[in-house]
């Protein structure tokens, strides 16, 4: 009887009948970083932002980048995983990092409100515990307009507790530059002036991972891919398609949608927004960005997938996601009104008649369901970002897509009045801003002071 018992707890024991974490996937497109800490939850990454000592798609370019590389490395971990990114600044110039779509700590958010910029030489520890999975990117919030155009974002996949098997998972940062003839970014960053402080710094150039040229992998048939997508230009809305493909939206903004959105290009991608999809290869699987012109929309390949014939093609893994969360009946309601002034430069932008750093922060109640009126009246579209928090989308007026879900940015069109849903669960001083990184830095900022 006493061996058997032994035998018994020999078995329950055994590290083979253990639960061990399943292996995070390896994300094509993107290089990831290394993780320093050999604890399962806690991963710790370095990041430096370099000035001056870039090559972008092979050629020498004053490009700024974090590691060497732009865009930036991938950060990956596990919702609950506490993430430590110990900072070091090599430019020279101030600077801090933001982690874009994450509900973190708010001393963590990476704007001078809550954190002083690192100062060159500096270095800053960020860490926080993730609470959420989704595909999220990182970029500066100082100087942002001219930081993130020269080379300094980067991306991050937060992963679900229970790893959803994709064949090939993929990650696309498309973003616009503006060069001139010999691959170098084009100054006239200050002051924000004339058309560019109009409408956004308008790049001539389309970057897709860096590289000016489509990228180029082998798909197969009978596989399911995931493909993570976000635009981080300063101001161009671009549009997505995918070709040779069978394909669904199964996230916005990182969140698994309640029920996928069917494959129906082109969609349209605003500045800042991050859309994940699955894709069924067929004939190949070609990414496609459609960018507005005088005469229409062109469409330039971003991707392109050379088929190998493996199996007969399945059908969607993703079909359904965690139920939207419960819109409960309003308690309080702000008025956002994004609006423009004449300054000494041309146009700025301003929030309710103030530019950034002019009035308090806007206080509101923790935890509380709240109506957000965004009303647009400068004739111009605007990308509303709102930090630490989601919402979500009751309704708009100028027709514009409507995105189901929970998100952290919108594209709100001209002259359009837009009405948003949230319950501000995450407290702390946080920022909502025009994601037009010119209009930003002009002025069109302003803070919710959750209490």
């Amino acid at each position: 009887m006493t061996r058997a018992l032994t035998l018994v707890l020999l078995v329950a024991c055994s590290p083979a009948e253990e639960e061990t974490p399943v292996a995070l996937p390896t994300i094509w497109g993107v290089e990831t970083l290394a993780d320093e800490d050999p604890a399962e939850d806690v991963v710790e990454v370095s990041l430096t932002a370099i000035q001056d000592r870039t090559y972008i798609d092979g050629v020498a370019s004053p490009m700024w980048s974090y590691n060497y590389l732009v865009p930036g490395p991938l950060i990956q971990a596990r919702v609950g995983d506490t993430v430590r990114v110990n900072l070091t600044n090599e430019l020279a110039e101030p600077t801090t990092v933001h982690w874009h779509g994450l509900r973190i700590d708010n001393a963590m958010d990476g704007v001078p409100a809550v954190q002083d910029p690192v100062q060159p030489g500096g270095t800053f520890t960020y860490e926080f515990v993730v609470p959420d999975s989704g595909t999220f990117w990182y970029h500066p919030h100082v100087r942002g307009h001219e930081q993130v155009e020269r080379g300094l974002q980067g991306s991050m996949v937060i992963h679900e507790e229970d790893v959803l098997p994709y064949d090939v998972e993929r990650y696309f940062v498309l973003d616009d530059i503006l060069l001139d003839g010999s691959n170098q970014v084009m100054g006239g960053f200050t002051p924000v002036g004339g058309m560019t402080a109009m409408h956004g710094r308008l790049g001539n150039t389309l970057m897709f991972n860096g590289k000016f040229d489509p990228l180029e992998d082998e798909v197969r048939s009978g596989t399911r891919e995931r493909w993570r997508i976000v635009n981080t230009s300063n101001a161009r809305t671009l549009s997505i398609d995918v070709a040779d493909a069978r394909w669904q939206v199964i996230a916005i903004d990182g969140n698994l949608l309640p029920a996928p959105m069917a494959g129906e290009g082109p969609i349209r991608l605003e500045v800042g927004r991050r859309f994940d999809l699955e894709v069924l290869p067929v004939d190949g699987a070609e990414l496609q960005v459609v960018v507005p012109t005088t005469d229409g929309e062109a469409a330039y390949p971003a991707f392109q997938g050379t088929l190998v014939d493996e199996g007969e093609p399945p059908e969607f893994l993703f079909t359904q996601g965690p139920a939207a969360p419960v819109m409960e009946e309003v308690q309080q309601e702000l008025t956002v009104t994004l609006d423009a002034t004449s300054g000494p430069n041309g146009v700025e932008f301003t929030i309710n008649g103030l530019h950034y750093g002019e009035g308090d922060a806007i206080p509101v109640a923790a935890n509380t369901p709240t109506r957000i009126i965004i009303e647009e009246t400068t004739g111009l579209e605007h990308p509303f970002h709102l930090h630490g928090q989601f919402f979500q989308l009751v309704s708009r007026e100028v027709g514009g897509p409507f995105m189901p879900g929970s998100l952290d940015t919108l594209l709100v069109d001209p002259g359009e009045r837009v009405e948003l849903y949230t319950d501000f669960s995450n407290p702390g001083r946080w920022m909502a801003h025009c994601h037009i990184l010119e209009h930003a830095e002009t002025g069109m900022m302003t803070e919710f002071d959750v209490q």
